[in-house]
């Protein structure tokens, strides 16, 4: 061994001695030349790893961010809750006030549009029809449209002289040659009777018992009396009518108009015929006074029943029978159940993707297994309050058929449920 170790010995010598044997510059040079080397080299690793660390990274980063792209459809839903209610519902009560006597359902019935539900006592309002129906049976009688047909007849004939009288008094005065006509017999009338008055003058002391004198005054008479017809219608001839005649005479000729309309007005009604909106007269006005009163009488024995406006089922009945029932109180309420509607409530922010004719989806509290669909019917313009949140109100009909294995829905009015509109 101990050789060895020598033999290892003699082998190192010389190398070290060459180094050794360096000048002291030289080997400082190339010891920074080599530690220069090896630092590089360091370098040039660490900057290589780290570029191909932050590659890598940055090819992982895009590739997270691609994404295939295709065409499909976003479903938007707007959550709310409703309230079951019928579609149709009415409230009904009586027009007039009066003891019921007759009650033909109760609460749950089925009644169809038209069928009687009450009736009250209607022994007065069957009266007082009978009474104004004799009234108007008397105002349209045989005997009354003859009495009327001669009314016309009359008025028509006062009419015509009344017009005769008014064109007379227009035209008196202005026919020059009757106005010479009658004065030439007025002056013929005159000159015969100057000469019959000369005539018995100059037999002035002869006694009426002679026939000279006799004939005298007779003839005097007669040229007397032709002349005061002269006059008279040579007068009536050349006068003009004064103007209070005139206005008296059309005054007359209007009123006869009138009567002469308002006697054909009430013919024409009595007849059966069609009488102006504004016709007016005495005979006229009590015929339909008189028509009037029995529509009245009819009416209020119509208000004494009262009939179904809807097919349903009863909810409510609030009285019964005899009992005094107050007119315009609520006496029953009926709904239509064949068509469920729900009262909806959604969340003001959701007013603008809640329109009519969406889609809604309906889970009743009651029936949480099972989804019913609908369509919204109405959406409130304006926002309501409920218990101190602005909301927005709608209606959602709920759809008459429904998906396969969802029964018809028999659930009471006033259920609760979650309604999603899409």
């Amino acid at each position: 061994m101990a050789s060895n170790v020598l033999d290892i010995s003699k082998k190192q010598q010389p190398a070290r001695a060459k180094i050794a044997g360096m000048p002291g510059p030289l080997f400082w040079i190339v010891l920074v030349v080599v530690v220069a080397a090896i630092a590089g080299g360091a370098y040039y690793y660490v900057t290589t790893q780290q570029n191909s660390a932050a590659a890598a990274a940055n090819a992982q980063q895009f590739t997270l961010q691609t994404a295939t792209a295709r065409t499909g459809n976003i479903v938007l839903r707007a959550s709310g809750t409703g309230t079951l209610s019928a579609a149709v519902e009415s409230s009904l009560g009586f027009k007039t006030s009066g003891s019921l006597t007759t009650l033909n359902i109760h609460v749950g019935s089925q009644v169809k549009a038209g069928d009687l539900i009450a009736q009250l006592n209607n022994s007065n309002q069957q009266v007082a029809l009978a009474q104004a129906q004799q009234a108007l049976n008397q105002l349209t009688s045989a005997s009354a449209i003859a009495t009327a047909q001669q009314a016309v007849v009359t008025a028509q004939k006062n009419l015509i002289n009344a017009q005769s009288i008014l064109n007379g008094d227009l035209q008196a005065g202005s026919n020059q040659s009757a106005i010479d006509n009658a004065y030439a017999s007025l002056a013929l009338a005159q000159t015969k009777l100057t000469l019959n008055q000369q005539n018995y003058q100059n037999m002035a002391n002869a006694p009426l018992t002679d026939p000279g004198a006799a004939q005298g005054y007779r003839d005097l008479y007669a040229a007397q009396q032709a002349y005061n017809t002269a006059l008279a219608n040579y007068n009536s001839i050349a006068a003009t009518a004064s103007q209070l005649v005139l206005d008296s005479a059309k005054a007359t000729v209007a009123l006869d108009t009138a009567q002469v309309t308002e006697a054909q007005n009430l013919l024409t009604a009595l007849t059966g015929g069609t009488v102006p909106a504004n016709a007016t007269g005495a005979g006229l006005n009590a015929l339909n006074q008189a028509k009037l009163a029995l529509q009245n009488a009819q009416n209020n024995l119509a208000y004494t029943a009262l009939y179904s406006p809807i097919n349903g089922t009863v909810l409510t009945v609030n009285n019964s029978v005899g009992d005094t029932i107050n007119a315009g109180s609520t006496f029953v309420s009926i709904a239509d159940l064949s068509q469920s509607q729900l009262t909806i409530y959604m969340s003001s922010l959701d007013f603008s993707n809640i329109k009519v004719g969406y889609a809604a989806n309906v889970v009743f509290d009651a029936l949480p297994n099972l989804t019913y669909t609908g369509k919204v019917t109405l959406i409130s313009p304006q926002l309501v309050t409920i218990a101190g949140s602005s909301v927005v109100e709608g209606d959602v009909i709920l759809d008459t058929k429904q998906a396969a294995g969802v029964p018809p829905l028999t659930l009471p009015l006033g259920v609760t449920a979650s309604v999603d509109v899409i």
